[in-house]
């Protein structure tokens, strides 16, 4: 049976701190870990609002000032347009790597393959070492259809939805061996949710089952915890020993009615989406710190710019779980 811990609800206008069971990374037998920190942006969607440079400036403030690691886009980052490449190089400004998952609104406009180049990406997957910790990235954006994968390109995944995000088999068996080959913990990143059972990747147990088993043979939790975009929800759960977050967008909630009119008329012609979406009035991002005992996620929590999607009539749940401009902060303790 799967082992579900409970976590704390957020309470008033404070943020809230999860305290769930964590077994650190260092146990016996296992080499002590030099502390680490990352930051995440996810789903800034570049191309759909109109002040998307302000929210990643924002970040990439705060990223100068904490001084990471590494920073990591989640993905729909932005369509591979020359008109784009500014944005990116903002992003390519912080003095340390930067990566970048592939979200399936980035191939709206393009090939997988283009926005790997545009985005200057080593492959559509792979993973890479920071200090004494091994990270994951993935590709959720394939259809699969009639027996085959399918990439996402050219906006392909605007079908039937039982049909997208997948995790293609290839991809799966290189996730399998790469975890194991490592002795170093590991962090996975997503745009889509290896957790979510409404809206995560069609074949995540699969993964999943590779996670826990990965686990068991190492004899530790060598899998801490999955990070994925998308949603722009704000979600923690623990499954079977291993945590899955979800990373709020940069920017704003989409919903399917247009009940929000808010700028100057001009800027709807360019941004046709406008009318629905609930912007934050603040850039959502996170910071996470890892040692020997805990992850910290240090996130922000904003307001919605009015009319709120609750003022205009909206229901609360979406995706299964509530609409809020927050992404919260968690402590993971062993």
């Amino acid at each position: 049976m799967q082992n579900r811990r409970k976590f704390l609800q957020q309470l008033g206008g404070a943020s809230a701190a999860i305290l769930l069971p964590f077994t650190a990374v260092a146990l016996s037998g296992q080499p002590m870990s030099r502390p680490l920190k990352f930051a995440m942006v996810a789903d800034p969607h570049r191309d759909l609002i109109p002040d998307a440079d302000r929210r990643l400036d924002a970040f990439m403030e705060q990223v100068d000032h904490e001084k990471p690691d590494f920073i990591i886009n989640l993905g729909d980052f932005c369509f591979g347009k020359e008109k784009n490449k500014s944005f990116l190089q903002r992003f390519k400004q912080f003095a340390g790597p930067g990566y970048h998952v592939l979200g399936n609104h980035d191939m709206d406009m393009n090939t997988k393959a283009e926005m790997v180049a545009f985005l200057e990406m080593s492959n559509r997957y792979y993973s890479f070492d920071c200090k004494d910790y091994h990270f994951v990235v993935l590709d959720a954006n394939h259809l699969y259809q009639d027996g085959k994968f399918i990439d996402y390109q050219h906006g392909n995944f605007y079908v039937d939805d039982t049909l997208r995000e997948f995790i293609d088999d290839t991809q799966i068996a290189w996730f399998k061996a790469d975890i194991a080959a490592t002795t170093r913990p590991v962090i996975v990143f997503s745009h889509q949710s290896l957790f979510h059972y409404l809206y995560g990747v069609k074949n995540r147990l699969a993964l999943q089952l590779i996670m826990e088993e990965e686990n068991k043979r190492a004899g530790f939790k060598k899998v801490i915890a999955c990070f994925n975009g998308h949603d722009h929800i704000d979600l923690h759960r623990e499954l079977n020993g291993i945590n899955y977050f979800e990373i709020n967008s940069l920017s704003y909630q989409w919903f399917n009615t247009k009940n929000f009119d808010r700028y100057d008329k001009k800027l709807y012609d360019e941004y046709k989406m406008l009318p629905n979406i609930a912007m934050y009035k603040d850039p959502l991002y996170a910071f996470v710190s890892i040692d020997n005992r805990q992850l910290t996620v240090k996130g922000i929590r904003s307001s919605w710019i009015p009319p709120s999607p609750y003022d205009a009539g909206i229901p609360k749940a979406i995706y299964g779980n509530e609409c809020t401009p927050v992404i919260s902060d968690y402590i993971i303790k062993r």
